[in-house]
């Protein structure tokens, strides 16, 4: 029984395996070696997944799905998902958790399951080509995906039948993917910029060890911005000349996407590229139409204020990490945008030399997930990863001060623990709020979860202790144990759920640090 390596992105999804110590990428029915991450849903009830999925986009758009991979692990309140919705050509609500829930013919869907309806065509597309059954594999995230993100994402592999014995970040993916077989030891930046995320890593590789020294990113920062500027300027355009707002209408807006998304495509290799959409507004009047001429300057500089976004998470990243771009090898290409010829430049004009593009873009995630899991799946020791967290994690004390706990680019797996305290005389319980992020102040950071311990022996403040334990696994999923020394009580949970829950009428308290503060 194989193992498969899956790229779950948020525009395509790769999937590969190895075959005899020799990669090889999946291909759906129709010989692509990628599957759009898309999925609809007919009116009848029926549906599709991959090819099909987004051929529905121009006629049922409010009934197919994209970008949904944007979305898992969200928030619906968050300020990400508050910018995106606009641009979403179908409508999501605020689920019961506060969680973000995607409506499809009356029927409220998580992110995570329409992510798992995508890697369940992937499984059987597997199945079919190797001819085995498929329950394992191994699984890449965006390197700054948080806690709940990722937990996400084993979620959604889960019910698709899958069993993830690891997830693995979209750069150390490509690196191993880069680095194969390779036995000479250096240093390489891969710079992913994919459709929905941005990652920069810095790794050591040398004779089959992945040694991460440093990793950064966005998770809203992505080939779908640059598309998104295009569609902007066509708004623009058309209501300067007809006064009608396009993107209120559905079709039109989809439509305006639609042509976008090819325009940035083929701008990569021409330098104009006409933009003609007949009959936009068939409801007003029949003969308005687009018809545009974009050149590949005027693309560019829509785009360069998100390049510049990627390149000062790059020189973050050095900084944080006592780098030196003249300590870097080679600067690894990967994600569909890194086509782009003015990126290229860019990230050639910051590094100071000419980036390498031999590994292929769209396959090298999946390619690298796949070595992994027959690494994994053999127990060879030919492929060490020595990987990193992306944020600081830290457990909230009284005034809503965060005390880190694990700083960001720790290796894991990983374990820590602290001693804490009550801030009340007779403190019955207390909650012990996680979040990440780089902030001392909890309300800049992230809420990833909450842990109540009880049975705290009465005591006058500061006297109890209480010692917190946070274990990080290989995949980045973290875990916090709680326990008073005094009573031996204890409380353990894998941090999934975000947000306080009720204590009802229990005497609950904030934690403190030992230290008072």
């Amino acid at each position: 029984m194989a193992v498969i390596g899956i790229d779950l992105g948020t525009s395509n999804t790769c999937a590969a395996v190895v075959i005899n110590e020799s990669p090889q990428v999946i291909l759906d029915e129709k010989g692509h070696s990628t599957l759009p991450s898309v999925m609809s849903i007919t009116r009848k009830g029926q549906f599709f997944i991959g090819h099909m999925a987004k051929a529905q986009l121009a006629v049922q758009p409010e009934r197919t799905v994209h970008s949904a991979k944007r979305l898992l692990g969200q928030h619906f309140g968050s300020d990400n998902v508050q910018r995106l919705r606009p641009f979403l050509s179908y409508p999501i609500t605020e689920m019961d958790d506060g969680m973000t829930g995607i409506i499809l013919n009356d029927t409220v869907l998580t992110p995570t399951e329409i992510s798992a309806a995508i890697l369940k065509k992937v499984k059987a597309l597997a199945e079919n080509a190797l001819n085995t059954a498929i329950d394992q594999a191994v699984i890449s995230v965006p390197a700054h995906f948080n806690n709940l993100q990722r937990q996400e994402t084993k979620r959604a592999a889960e019910i698709a039948g899958l069993t993830v014995n690891r997830l693995i970040n979209e750069p150390t993916a490509a690196a191993l993917a880069y680095g194969f077989g390779t036995q000479e030891t250096h240093i390489i930046a891969v710079y992913d910029f994919g459709g929905g995320t941005f990652d920069i890593s810095v790794l050591e590789i040398g004779e089959g060890i992945y040694n991460v020294l440093a990793t950064g990113g966005d998770t809203f920062l992505g080939g779908n911005d640059f598309t998104q500027a295009i569609a902007n300027w066509l708004f623009d355009r058309f209501e300067g000349r007809y006064h009608h707002d396009l993107s209120k209408d559905l079709i039109a807006k989809q439509r305006v996407f639609d042509a976008a998304e090819f325009a940035k495509i083929q701008l990569s290799n021409v330098n104009a590229v006409p933009i003609k959409l007949v009959n936009i507004l068939p409801n007003v009047n029949p003969n308005i139409e687009i018809n545009e001429t974009l050149t590949r300057s005027q693309f560019e500089s829509f785009c360069v204020p998100l390049i510049d976004r990627s390149l000062r998470i790059c020189q973050n990243v050095f900084e944080t990490a006592g780098l030196n771009k003249s300590d870097i090898d080679e600067i690894i290409m990967v994600g569909g945008m890194t086509k782009m010829p003015l990126i290229r430049e860019k990230v050639r004009g910051w590094f100071g030399r000419a980036p390498n593009t031999s590994v292929n873009p769209d396959e090298a995630v999946g390619i690298g997930a796949a070595i992994q899991a027959m690494a994994l799946d053999s127990k060879n020791d030919f492929v060490l990863l020595l990987d990193v967290i992306p944020l600081t994690l830290s457990i909230e004390a009284s005034g809503g001060v965060c005390i880190p706990a694990i700083p960001k680019n720790t290796k894991v797996p990983h374990k820590t623990s602290r001693i804490f305290t009550t801030s009340r005389d007779n403190q019955e319980s207390v909650i012990i709020s996680i979040y990440q992020g780089e902030s001392n102040h909890s309300a800049e950071n992230t809420l990833l979860a909450t842990l109540e311990l009880t049975g705290i022996r009465p005591a006058k403040r500061m006297e109890p202790r209480i010692e917190v334990t946070m274990r990080i696994d290989v995949s980045g999923i973290l875990s916090v144990t709680a326990k008073d020394l005094d009573s031996q009580n204890s409380q353990t949970i894998q941090v999934v759920d975000m947000g306080i829950k009720s204590l009802g009428a229990l005497n609950q308290g904030d934690i403190a640090e030992e230290t008072g503060i």
